[in-house]
């Protein structure tokens, strides 16, 4: 009598027994990685967009400390060498393809700061490297960032 009234109550308990099935477990989990995965493609695109802005607004403010120089001591900074203000390099009419001086420009108080590696032979990628333009006006900046042809600044 007693064991038939336990095997009962057991049957009872696991019968209304609450949870989920592995497979429901195995189903959600599916779902939740494909959401993930979707979002995490759709975000990998913002640092790069992101950079691209940056280097954008960094030329812009590169374009009018080159011009406040320009203003200032009558010559585009040109090259890497930071020495007395304006600089043995320095011309009116940069050649295409001569970098932005920004030692100068920081020097000359017209920029808070460089980007990274302005001034080494050759810049790692996703280095923002600003030089002159070769179609007039001649004082005119170009950056882009190195290993990333459709961002440009002009």
């Amino acid at each position: 009598m007693l064991l038939t009234i336990l095997q009962n109550a057991r049957r009872r308990s696991h019968r209304h027994q609450g949870g989920f099935t592995l497979v429901e477990l195995l189903v959600v989990i599916a779902i939740l990685g494909i959401l993930a995965a979707i979002v995490l493609f759709n975000i990998s695109g913002v640092n790069a967009n992101a950079a691209c802005s940056g280097m954008k607004t960094d030329g812009a403010t590169i374009q009018g400390a080159a011009d406040l120089y320009w203003n200032t001591y009558g010559v585009y900074p040109v090259g890497t060498a930071v020495g007395a203000l304006p600089g043995a390099a320095d011309v009116v009419t940069p050649a295409a393809g001569t970098t932005v001086n920004q030692g100068e420009l920081l020097q000359a108080n017209l920029l808070h700061s460089a980007t990274a590696n302005w001034n080494v032979a050759v810049p790692a990628n996703g280095t923002e490297v600003f030089t002159y333009k070769a179609s007039p006006p001649r004082g005119t900046v170009h950056g882009a960032i190195q290993g990333n042809a459709t961002c440009i600044f002009n």
